[in-house]
């Protein structure tokens, strides 16, 4: 179901009144419950309602999906949920010396890992055997497998609770029904944040208040998404779709156009999405942490990552940089925890080889941002270059995140090359015309207002004022209605 739909918006109502009627566990199980139907909301279009020949799985959901509208693929998020919540509570019952606490931790990274690799990587890893030739002649068919929605982000949301019960982070929910809310709640399902359980079940158990001023902060985070997703990132997707589909009869300077529309159109669209889920999860007593906080507006690339998809980066920092060994190893073993996790980032946003190159390149970057950083030159041009410096130091980073942004974006590497040498201007075709300069003047727009609000945040700007609050609405809403995209249209995390 789509946030940007007016299937959601009836949703929504009814669920917050119903909500707000019930109490204690009825309420968690409604919950839980409309978290269910929010996720078979989603039909997978791949699935075929003549397929009535076919046996077997392919058989089962078909049927599933075309005679009852069940969306099947709920019965994976089902299936990882009973096995965490088991292993968890078999984990923390179990002495810190005992071997089996381990095995059931491997069983649970085993289900959840095991079931994100059949889906997304099967094919991948089929085509990598055939691209090496490792059985002679013989190629392996594309079993084309549907990879079913939000898969990526409840899978580690999942796993990371059974983790921190291992490490004695936090205690193993009792409540079936609770860990269930946890894993499927509605407003972060398909496409995040991921939500640490510490910080769901702390709002769970002692429900935040919602009064007006909750209310109006809520509302402002949501028509702000909205506005991101619906006015600005469905225009650039405009830009982005003809530049990546045209690049070989495209000078530099229209390429350079389109890689930066696509580095503010994926913000503006996750960005939409996070403040849409965190203002809805906010209406219904949980506050879930900021997932972004003007990342294009960085000074280097670790503050960019500070800033982009929080709630990811402080994952795969937590989860696999850490127990590497992080940055308190020796400089061989601190390459290569970076390299490891940031090729795991790449794999973890899709199965090709442009996402491993994308993950790559994160790392190298980050590698040589370390290294610089520790010479005496960096020291003196960050104590002395002042206010030109720092201007250099963001227009560089950006310049460095716009080949990731093309490998992120096109669909193979044979693609993302030739574009990503007409970034340094190595084309055939000359710079004639500037064909998408409006988008140009647009994103010089976005870069400066994102360093104006990056100064101060928006829920300071409104804090206290009922004028400020009522032209920030209303701006939105003139927005919303003379350059909204009127068609729905999917949230790009949705393939993640």
């Amino acid at each position: 179901m789509l946030f940007n739909s007016f299937e959601f918006l009836v949703f929504f109502f009814i669920t917050i009144i119903i909500g707000n009627i019930l109490k204690n566990r009825w309420q968690r199980l409604f919950f839980l419950l409309a978290s269910y139907y929010f996720y078979m909301a989603w039909q997978p279009s791949s699935i075929s309602c003549s397929a009535m020949a076919d046996s077997g799985l392919k058989f089962f959901t078909d049927r599933l999906h075309c005679d009852f509208k069940i969306n099947p693929y709920v019965f994976i998020l089902i299936f990882s949920t009973f096995i965490d919540y088991f292993a968890a509570r078999a984990i923390e019952k179990k002495q810190d010396g005992d071997s089996l606490r381990g095995w059931l931790l491997l069983l649970s990274l085993v289900v959840n890992i095991g079931t994100l690799g059949f889906f997304k990587y099967t094919d991948f890893l089929l085509g990598l055997l055939n691209d090496i030739h490792l059985f002679g002649s013989f190629q392996f068919a594309k079993q084309n497998i549907i990879l079913p929605v939000g898969i990526s982000f409840y899978t580690f949301q999942s796993m990371s609770y059974t983790i921190d019960v291992y490490n004695r982070k936090t205690e193993a929910r009792k409540s079936f029904l609770d860990f269930a809310l946890y894993v499927a709640f509605f407003p972060q399902l398909v496409a995040g944040p991921i939500v640490r359980a510490e910080t769901f079940f702390r709002d769970l158990d002692y429900r935040l208040s919602v009064h007006k001023e909750h209310i109006e902060a809520a509302f402002a985070l949501i028509l702000i998404g909205f506005t991101r997703k619906i006015v600005f990132a469905d225009n650039l997707a405009k830009v982005v779709d003809f530049t990546f589909a045209n690049y070989q009869n495209l000078n530099s300077i229209e390429i350079w156009t389109g890689a930066l529309a696509f580095g503010w159109q994926i913000y503006f669209d996750f960005a939409g999405y996070t403040d849409i889920a965190i203002g809805v999860a906010r209406l219904f007593g949980f506050q879930f942490n900021a997932n972004f906080n003007f990342p294009m507006s960085c000074k280097n690339i670790a503050d960019h990552w500070s800033r982009w998809h929080i709630s990811f980066s402080t994952w795969i920092r937590d989860y696999i940089y850490i127990p590497l060994g992080g940055s308190r190893v020796s400089v061989l073993l601190y390459i290569r925890n970076i390299m490891i996790t940031w090729l795991f980032a790449g794999l973890w946003h899709g199965a090709a080889y442009h996402y491993v190159g994308w993950g790559i390149w994160q790392g190298v970057m980050l590698l040589i941002h370390k290294f610089y950083g520790d010479t005496s030159t960096s020291k003196f041009l960050n104590e002395k270059g002042g206010k030109t410096y720092e201007l250099f130091s963001r227009i560089f980073t950006m310049f460095c995140l716009a080949f990731g942004f093309i490998m992120f974006r096109a669909e193979t590497m044979e693609k993302a090359i030739p574009m990503m040498k007409a970034l340094v201007f190595i084309n055939d075709v000359p710079i004639l015309q500037w064909s998408n300069y409006r988008y140009g003047i647009l994103l010089v727009i976005c870069f400066t207002a994102s360093y104006v609000f990056s100064k101060r945040q928006i829920p300071t700007l409104l804090t206290g004022s009922w004028m400020k609050y009522s032209i920030f609405v209303i701006v939105n809403i003139l927005l919303l209605l003379l350059f909204g995209v009127t068609e729905s249209q999917n949230f790009l995390y949705f393939q993640f």
